[in-house]
């Protein structure tokens, strides 16, 4: 769940309320069910996205033979038009990578199973030269780059704004190391960023959209999603290159929010995926997993988890959160973040429940093969249906942005607007206007006997990354059976997925898994695995923190994939940051076991 492009919404929300007086948006002609297929986006796919518009592109049939992983067709994006200025090419556009290629790419991945093949849209980046085998490991390396929540129609996706979605600046993209707002903003030089750092050291970034419209955090999916842009970026580059290019390359799988969630995915996955899907025209291994506030703990398990109750999952944290855009309590300032997300979810899942179905003896099944056509009326109410159904069709930035906020505004009174049943939206009887308190799914899901509700508590526990996902999968990101090295990352202040900081002025503790998704999910890959207690360390596990310091540390959570890609708040260089050095260790095997939580600028 989470929540990527939060600072174009803040522009538009504030120039509404300052220029036109937060005039409203025309909603009229949004869908008031959850569509069953066709577009559901109020902004056109243009033409000009080729390959991935029309009716050979995402969602068009798959060529005979084609296989996941397999490269359609590419399209290079540097002489053509930007998307934000068309009086310029994107070559033109700030932070455009030089010395490199960046392309569109068109592939096949894999939806409700292994067997039901689709067409995928993303990125691919390379130096000019192409790929460089690194002479000690003898590999290419692989960064397989996946986005945090900008909507789910195809129209909102990073391919169809890439000077944004990926050479722009942080948190958007993976260009020039920033974060902040206002005067209290942060921006490094793009040519010091994470991508162009990484394209001059010969390495290859992939980045994928994931399936549109409904599969917004469906781990089984957007892990194959984005193992499958990995393998058509390398074949593409064996397209540009020839044989020079790695006949094989060491994978980081990197991901922020809704991307953190796929990123772990990604890692539990790799090799099983691999093996029940294989293409042989690419050899792919994981090296790590570098996952940035990522959706996780999303309904709260206190049988397993000690520490956490009812309520301290993240869809409770999260249903009736207002989100301060400015840093000001002003209710017409602020999103309400709960419906905006649970919109994507309900409407994706609901909507993909009734359509795809996976198949019978499938090895890889994207969901519950016993809980397939949710019932959406068993958790919203009607009116929360209409909202669902509305802002599923919405991107959550840009144009879209007014009236996500107009429709989520009215929750900000959960006794006059609700949009969940009574036992999941859990308003208190002594309820206030405007009041946050937690919501109801933890306890509904540990003990409802309603059928068509236990569906939705299923789908919700199996879509849960790491060993306490109920799904048939590995537990733990792994390579040949070993535990990969995995970093997670969070700043202390995040009212998206949740975490802060305890004691005065943030405090240089971590967090309990109470009150942090992150540290929740590093306690569950710890004990399960990479350091149980009766055992010595299997494998390199870091949960690194920022605490709150005022404009230099923010410890939000767009502003976390910046502060750990900077060496520190005045050096905002990708090289020798603390993602910099995870990544370059596990690339050279040099990480120790052993598990370690830690707030970074504690002292």
């Amino acid at each position: 769940m989470l929540h990527k492009k939060l600072v174009p919404v803040a522009a538009g929300l504030l120039a509404c309320c300052l220029v036109a007086a937060c005039s409203k948006a025309d909603t009229s002609a949004l869908p008031t069910s959850v569509p069953g297929a066709g577009p559901t986006t109020t902004v056109p796919v243009d033409a000009s996205t080729r390959p991935c518009a029309g009716a050979d592109g995402v969602g068009g049939e798959v060529p005979d033979g084609a296989r996941p992983g397999d490269l359609v067709e590419a399209v290079e994006l540097s002489d053509l038009p930007s998307a934000s200025d068309p009086d310029k090419t994107n070559a033109e556009t700030e932070g455009f990578p030089e010395d490199a290629n960046v392309w569109r790419i068109l592939y096949v991945s894999t939806g409700a199973d292994e067997h039901d093949l689709q067409l995928v849209c993303g990125m691919a980046a390379a130096a000019s030269a192409g790929p460089v085998v690194d002479p000690g490991r003898g590999t290419g390396t692989m960064i397989a780059w996946s986005h945090g929540t900008v909507g789910v129609a195809q129209a909102c996706m990073p391919s169809n704004h890439p000077e944004t979605g990926l050479w722009g600046p942080m948190a958007g993209g993976i260009g020039a190391v920033a974060w902040g707002s206002g005067f209290g903003a942060k921006k490094g030089d793009p040519a010091e960023g994470a991508l162009q750092t990484m394209l001059e050291r010969g390495w290859v970034v992939s980045a994928t959209d994931y399936i549109p419209d409904d599969t917004y955090i469906m781990g089984r999916i957007a892990a194959a999603n984005t193992i499958d842009a990995a393998r058509a970026t390398a074949q593409l580059l064996s397209e540009q290159h020839g044989g020079s290019t790695p006949a094989s390359y060491d994978t980081i799988a990197w991901g922020h929010s809704q991307g953190g969630h796929a990123s772990l995915w990604t890692g539990q996955l790799f090799d099983a995926y691999l093996e029940a899907v294989p293409n042989d025209d690419v050899e792919l291994s994981l090296a790590a997993v570098a996952a940035e506030a990522p959706a996780s703990n999303l309904i709260a398990q206190p049988s397993q988890q000690p520490g956490v109750e009812f309520g301290d999952g993240l869809a409770d944290w999260e249903m009736h959160k207002s989100i301060e855009l400015f840093g000001l309590p002003v209710p017409a300032l602020e999103l309400q973040i709960g419906p905006a997300l649970f919109s994507y979810i309900f409407g994706s899942w609901s909507e993909y429940s009734q359509r795809e179905a996976p198949a019978d003896g499938a090895t890889m099944p994207a969901y519950p093969p016993d809980a397939s056509e949710l019932d959406l009326s068993a958790v919203a109410t009607p009116s929360g249906a209409e909202t669902v159904a509305q802002i599923q069709a919405l991107c959550l930035s840009g144009a879209d942005s007014k009236a996500v906020k107009q429709l989520t505004d009215p929750y900000r009174n959960a006794e006059k607007a609700r949009m969940l049943t009574d036992e999941m939206w859990n308003l208190p009887q002594d309820y206030s206007d405007g009041e946050f308190f937690h919501g109801g799914v933890d306890r509904t899901c540990a003990g409802t006997d309603d059928a068509e509700v236990a569906k939705w508590c299923d789908w919700i526990r199996w879509n849960v990354p790491g060993p306490l996902g109920t799904n048939p999968f590995p537990g733990l990101p792994s390579s040949d059976g070993e535990p990969v090295p995995v970093l997670i990352a969070q700043g202390a202040n995040d009212e998206v997925i949740h975490c802060v900081s305890p004691g005065e002025d943030g405090g240089p503790a971590v967090p309990a898994a109470s009150d942090c998704m992150s540290t929740a999910l590093y306690d569950s890959l710890r004990d399960g695995g990479y350091c149980p207690s009766s055992a010595d360390a299997a494998g390199h596990l870091k949960l690194s923190l920022y605490a709150p310091r005022g404009s230099s540390s923010p410890a939000s959570h767009l502003s976390i994939p910046g502060q750990i890609a900077a060496r520190s708040s005045d050096d905002l260089d990708f090289d020798g940051s603390p993602l910099d050095e995870f990544i370059s260790g596990a690339l050279e095997g040099s990480l120790e076991p052993g598990c370690n939580a830690e707030v970074l600028n504690a002292g």
